[in-house]
């Protein structure tokens, strides 16, 4: 698999089934009960002011990340998901890179993002540190974390 093309696109509304699945299968790797992440990923809608980008190897997304454009200085990455078979194969820090480097160019100072806890060590290799705990939509309290741009 090392020779794999990994492909960098904008998101389009044709993939929105594979974001979910994918977002689904992303998320319930972490031991969460499957029921109630998959209800929970059937119910992510992909609101228009986010920009998004898919990881595709062989035309099949394996990752993908949103951008909420910078408000007061701060752009939010809004989701970033590698399918479990691709964690650790630098798809998540590229997107990371990306959505980090869009912020930049679109004036935000910091980029900020709640974590999921299992990744935070992934989001400190890659420069981000711990700003404060933060209440997620499921009520449990995770990292809310920040990098300066």
């Amino acid at each position: 698999m090392g020779s794999a093309v990994v492909t960098v696109r904008a998101a389009r509304a044709a993939d929105e089934e594979r974001l979910r699945e994918l977002t689904f299968e992303s998320k319930a790797h972490w031991g969460y009960d499957r029921d109630f992440v998959r209800r929970w990923a059937e119910g992510l809608s992909f609101e228009s002011d986010r920009e998004r980008w898919v990881a595709e190897v062989d035309g099949e997304i394996v990752a993908w990340a949103a951008l909420v454009p910078p408000s007061g200085g701060v752009a939010v990455l809004d989701d970033l998901w590698v399918d479990p078979a691709w964690m650790g194969r630098e798809l998540g820090s590229r997107l990371f890179r990306l959505a980090a480097d869009r912020a930049r160019e679109l004036g935000a100072e910091r980029l900020e993002w709640g974590a999921e806890p299992n990744s935070v060590g992934f989001y400190e290799k890659l420069g981000g540190r711990k700003l404060r705990d933060h209440v997620t939509e499921w009520g449990r309290l995770a990292p809310w974390m920040g990098l300066e741009l």
